[in-house]
Order: structure tokens, then C-alpha cells, then sequence
């Protein structure tokens, strides 16, 4: 697994925009060269043991105290002790239900959240 990262503009606060950097995981067979770019000197980085984990491993922490039910990743210091393992086909539909949402001080969010929504017709209709 790579982990690759675009740098984006996104709406500032306030008015305007700014640079905001998207990063995912990708599989060796979903990168390809680009004809004629020569990529030997964008920096890599070993694989460290813990940068990725081998397979996904998600965890699910239901509703409590008004807070929603989250979608976190093992080991995410947020979840709490009552968060049980879930697939990530399992977490995916979990996400898909209204008051569900994907943590964001862990790699949930950013992983999960670009996958439910891949297919989605969120481009806005003609005239909005």
C-alpha cells in the first residue's frame, strides 16, 4: 500500500480559498506512471511496520450522551472501551445511515468517506 497525497483548493473561512492537502491509500496496481513524467524525484518513504495496517480494521462506538455513533480505526485513542470490530464493508454501511459518522481524529473520515461517496451524483443540477 502507498499512501499519496494531492494538494487541493478548498473554500477558505471567511471568503476565498486555500491550499488543502487530500491524501488516501492506494495499492501498488492502482498506480501507474505518467508518460514522460519522470517520478524519480518525488520522495518516498519506507514503510514503517505501523503505517498502514495490513487490512483495515475498523472499530463502531454507538450513540452515548448525545454524541452520534463513530466509525473509528483500531487503535484510534477516541473510541472508547465499548466500540466493537466491524469489516470495512460493514463500516461502510454503517456510515450510510443517517447519525452515523467516521471519526476524524483518526484515519476513518479520510479513508472511509471518499469511498462511500465514489459513484455519488453530488455534482450540483444545471442552474444551481
Amino acid at each position: 500500500m502507498y499512501r499519496i497525497s494531492v494538494t487541493l483548493w478548498q473554500a477558505a473561512v471567511g471568503g476565498g480559498v486555500e491550499p488543502a492537502e487530500y491524501s488516501t491509500w492506494v495499492t501498488a496496481a492502482q498506480l501507474c506512471p505518467l508518460p514522460g513524467v519522470d517520478l524519480g524525484g518525488i520522495p518516498a518513504h519506507p514503510r514503517t511496520r505501523t503505517s498502514v495496517p495490513g487490512r483495515w480494521a475498523w472499530l463502531l462506538d454507538g450513540r452515548t450522551h448525545g454524541r452520534p455513533a463513530t466509525v473509528h480505526t483500531q487503535g484510534c485513542p477516541s473510541a472508547t472501551g465499548r466500540a466493537h470490530p466491524l469489516g470495512t464493508t460493514q463500516a461502510l454501511d454503517v456510515l450510510a445511515r443517517p447519525g452515523t459518522v467516521a471519526c476524524t481524529a483518526c484515519d476513518a473520515a479520510e479513508t472511509l468517506l471518499p469511498i462511500l461517496a465514489h459513484g455519488r451524483n453530488d455534482a450540483p443540477a444545471s442552474g444551481d
